[in-house]
């Protein structure tokens, strides 16, 4: 009965947010303005993300750590981005530190990192027609101790959307250490027997391409209001992309182990552990088209590596984003 309850107060609580929401749109000929700027086209060429944060959720190995990143984007033909990331220590490389606490093989577990290299072609890229939001501010709000306790309002005004579709591929690669007797519980054709009972952990170096399709959203939009109200600017870049993953290239180091004490050294061949080498994921990024500011990306998906142990779900944070024009904009260019 509860699961009912808690189930009809949700509906009701979006319901209300939803229409609490709607009330908060002005009607469009209750506000003056005039577009200063609407120029989807002329954006920033370079972005160079420093990613103080990221978390991944990845049945093989949780971890969480640091990156950077690097997109280009070379007129309206070609987008290019390069990152890489890697754990703060072992502490945040969760089964390299209970590797290292526990494992009874001889193996040293390999410290987690993910990179990858790619390139997205324009199939299609084109303005349209539609409407951005702007939030209505004023630096009276300040003053009256107003804008802390307020919902914010907005407007919605036309503006210009770039639309691009795209076709993406690259390369990807990673390492981590692996939980082998996790391993051998899901796979049943492993020799259970053979490592005695011992806590044994051993690492994947994996390497693949990608290849999938791309669709981005780019609005860049300033509008000056004739009241009180701030200059205002959409400047939203949003991406959502989909792709297969196919790593052909995949090793599983030996596992080296000591059945009993005054046994010699045995190794167990890495190759004996299942792996796949197709995957897929799916994601959205998002980043704002200005000097300095922030973005962000959400995956989930089925990496390819340890069968059984592929699904990750991973975020990071960019702050700072650095955006770089690389060439004479435009004379009417906000900066």
């Amino acid at each position: 009965m509860n699961r009912y309850v808690f189930f009809y107060i949700s509906i009701g609580l979006l319901f209300i947010h939803l229409y609490s929401n709607a009330q908060n749109i002005i009607p469009d000929d209750s506000i003056t303005y005039e577009t200063f700027y609407d120029d989807p086209e002329n954006i920033n060429k370079l972005y160079l993300h420093i990613q103080p944060v990221y978390g991944e959720l990845f049945m093989t190995n949780v971890n969480i750590g640091y990156g950077v990143e690097v997109d280009y984007f070379l007129k309206d033909k070609l987008d290019l981005n390069g990152s890489f990331r890697k754990t703060y220590g072992k502490k945040f490389d969760f089964i390299r530190d209970v590797a290292e606490k526990n494992s009874e093989a001889l193996n040293n577990p390999k410290k987690f990192y993910f990179a990858e290299i790619g390139a997205a072609f324009h199939i299609i890229d084109r303005e349209e027609a539609s409407k951005a939001k702007f939030i209505l501010y004023s630096e009276t709000f300040h003053y009256q101790n107003k804008w802390e306790s307020m919902i914010p309002k907005y407007i919605e005004a036309p503006a210009k959307l770039r639309r691009i579709y795209g076709i993406r591929f690259g390369g990807a690669s990673y390492q981590s250490a692996i939980d082998v007797n996790r391993v051998i519980h899901r796979q049943e054709n492993l020799p259970m027997d053979t490592l005695n009972g011992l806590s044994v952990y051993s690492n994947i170096v994996n390497h693949g391409f990608y290849i999938g399709g791309l669709l981005k959203l780019i609005k860049n939009v300033t509008i000056n209001f004739d009241q009180i109200y701030q200059q205002v600017t959409n400047d939203l870049i949003f991406s959502t992309f989909l792709d297969i993953l196919i790593f052909p290239f995949t090793t599983v180091d030996d596992i080296r182990y000591i059945p009993s004490p005054g046994f010699p050294e045995r190794k167990l061949s890495g190759s004996i552990i299942d792996t796949s080498m197709l995957g897929v994921r799916a994601g959205i990024n998002g980043k704002f088209n200005r000097d300095f500011s922030f973005g962000y990306t959400i995956e989930i998906g089925y990496r390819p590596g340890i069968k059984g142990q592929n699904f990750y779900a991973l975020g990071k944070i960019s702050f700072p984003l650095i955006g770089l024009m690389l060439e004479k904009p435009s004379d009417n260019t906000p900066n």
